[in-house]
């Protein structure tokens, strides 16, 4: 849905932005610039996204290895406990 919504938008920009530049000539300069940083700010927030993601992967991944060896510690000392329960 959100991509959808994403084509939505840049489809009414562009038929914005070409009624505009065969309108008023005069502002084609203005409608290039404005373009051109929109396709950058565009560019650099899927980088930014993507490295976020990357990252938050990372920590994910961290975290995860991180409480298999405590699960094990805890299975561990819980087998522990119990085998001394069944000795008593």
């Amino acid at each position: 849905m959100k991509t959808f919504f994403k084509v939505v938008i840049w489809m009414a920009a562009a038929v914005t932005g070409l009624v505009v530049w065969n309108v008023a000539p005069d502002f084609r300069p203005l409608i290039s610039s404005i373009l051109a940083a929109a396709f950058v700010c565009y560019v650099l927030s899927i980088i930014v996204e993507v490295t976020v993601k990357r990252v938050i992967s990372d920590e994910q991944l961290e975290l995860r290895s991180r409480l298999e060896v405590l699960d094990r510690k805890v299975t561990a000392i819980l087998r522990d406990a119990s085998e001394r329960r069944r000795v008593r």
